[in-house]
């Protein structure tokens, strides 16, 4: 049971950083109710007493773990900007660069991908993520194309977000797994490339 001092919801997240960290040491195979249990320092019956079952807590961690990384991107666009191209570059930027791309950050991600194949509640969940930063790429998209007044259907935004949202999957691949094979700001510079290329607008100087 949680301490006075300690919220469930407190005590909830510590357990799902203990299972990311126990992932991102061995492989999901090594998130056992025990193993989590001896990272957070706590018993096997705290866990089930926060989570109907292993499953739960394995799809809550990599909920986190994606939104956090999503997270870390989407705030570089919220800071004081009027313009929408400044917004969708510092995006874009926060998107290619540590500590979103990282070789521990991919690592974990990684070693829930094979999960995404064959349980359903791990690829809802992994729709649910999807669909949070393509959505945002989506908003900053019709943001300047509202700012350039140009008509956009909403068939079309959502296309363009597709393929933006795929060039930062790529990107933040390779990145991370081979980052040394890149030079200086190369991942960012193919970014912005990328972008102004399929969105048919200048985000070059827009690049700090």
């Amino acid at each position: 049971m949680p301490t006075p001092k300690e919220t469930p919801v407190t005590r909830k997240d510590e357990l799902i950083d203990a299972t990311l960290r126990v992932i991102a040491a061995g492989g999901v195979k090594a998130a056992t109710v025990r193993s989590i249990a001896d990272e957070a320092k706590v018993t096997q019956g705290l866990i089930r007493y926060h989570f109907k079952s292993k499953n739960e807590l394995i799809i809550a961690a990599y909920e986190k773990h994606m939104t956090r990384l999503i997270d870390v991107a989407s705030s570089a666009s919220e800071g004081d900007y009027d313009c929408a191209k400044t917004r969708m570059a510092m995006f874009v930027q926060a998107s290619v660069k540590p500590p979103v791309i990282d070789v521990q950050v991919l690592a974990i991600w990684a070693g829930f991908f094979q999960l995404l194949f064959h349980n359903d509640s791990m690829r809802e969940s992994h729709k649910k993520t999807y669909h949070l930063l393509r959505h945002h790429i989506q908003d900053l998209i019709a943001d300047m194309f509202r700012q350039e007044k140009r008509p956009m259907t909403d068939k079309k935004l959502r296309r363009l977000s597709i393929a933006c949202n795929a060039v930062l999957d790529g990107l933040w691949i390779e990145g991370g797994i081979i980052g040394d094979e890149f030079e200086a700001n190369e991942l960012v510079d193919t970014a912005i490339h990328a972008f102004s290329q399929l969105l048919d607008i200048n985000l070059n100087d827009y690049v700090t």
